[in-house]
């Protein structure tokens, strides 16, 4: 008897200190990694289809277009517009990928693309827009004004840079006032979006999923990526003269030497 409860004793211990143990939280889904997850946190937080599309649109990684992670996007309320854009999403960025390096042999040179773009970044001026702002877990609205400024712009091209003057009001209050210098070898990717979609992506990140924004006028945002992650953001009214600098930007980029560094494995 002595043995079997010493047996039953030194199991009963084991058993209590293996369940006291912390228990490691579950890995992410796989559907739920990557470009996917920057879609559900969109759709859990209520964001139009319009920002949605462009999020998608722009997304420079690649989508999971499983059977298990279209249902999770589904489930958490992606419509049929949505679902078709992921699916082609890598297709399209496939076919575009030649076009873009056409460019650097075919294109204009880089002194002519550089004047380019100091002269539409030159012409872009003031930009005032509001900003307005509801947020779903009090039911409250709330504006903000805005009037971002993009100023002596120099496109160099001997030394493959950029430079301006921002400066950016927030209810006539200061929030930037900063002169920006750029290396178009350390740029990663330019793209242009809804001023809308950048503002809500930035809430998301920062938490603030129950808040959805409106922008009067609608405006675009040409984005600078650069190597080291940050980035920088000029205001622009008319999204057809965004994309054509950002056309012209890609370019000269390209021709810089800059771009996305493919990764090793």
């Amino acid at each position: 008897m002595r043995i079997v409860t010493t047996l039953f004793t030194i199991f009963l211990v084991s058993a209590t200190a293996l369940a006291q143990q912390s228990v490691p939280p579950p890995p992410q889904p796989a559907v739920e990694a990557g470009a996917n997850a920057e879609v559900l946190k969109l759709l859990r937080a209520g964001v139009s289809e319009r920002l949605i599309l462009h999020l998608i649109s722009a997304t420079p990684g690649k989508f999971d277009t499983s059977v298990d992670a279209l249902a999770a996007l589904k489930h958490a309320g992606a419509d049929d517009a949505e679902i078709s854009a992921i699916q082609t999403h890598d297709a399209t960025t496939a076919t575009a990928q030649p076009a873009a390096s056409a460019l650097v042999t075919n294109g204009p040179t880089l002194e002519v693309t550089m004047q380019f773009i100091q002269d539409k970044l030159n012409a872009v001026g003031t930009v005032n827009f509001a900003g307005y702002v509801h947020d779903a877990s009090n039911n409250s609205d709330g504006v903000q004004t805005f009037s971002s400024t993009t100023s002596n712009v120099v496109a160099n091209p001997g030394a493959c840079s950029l430079s301006y003057h921002r400066l950016v009001l927030n209810n006539g209050r200061k929030e930037h006032n900063e002169n920006v210098f750029i290396s178009l070898r350390d740029v990663e990717r330019i793209s242009v979006l809804p001023d809308e979609q950048d503002w809500q992506m930035y809430l998301v990140k920062t938490g603030e999923t129950t808040k959805t924004v409106k922008d009067v006028p609608e405006i675009s945002v040409l984005n600078i990526k650069l190597l080291n992650g940050s980035d920088h953001s000029i205001r622009i009214y008319e999204q057809e003269m965004a994309d054509r600098i950002a056309k012209a930007m890609v370019h000269a980029v390209e021709l810089c030497g800059g771009g996305a560094k493919p990764e090793p494995f």
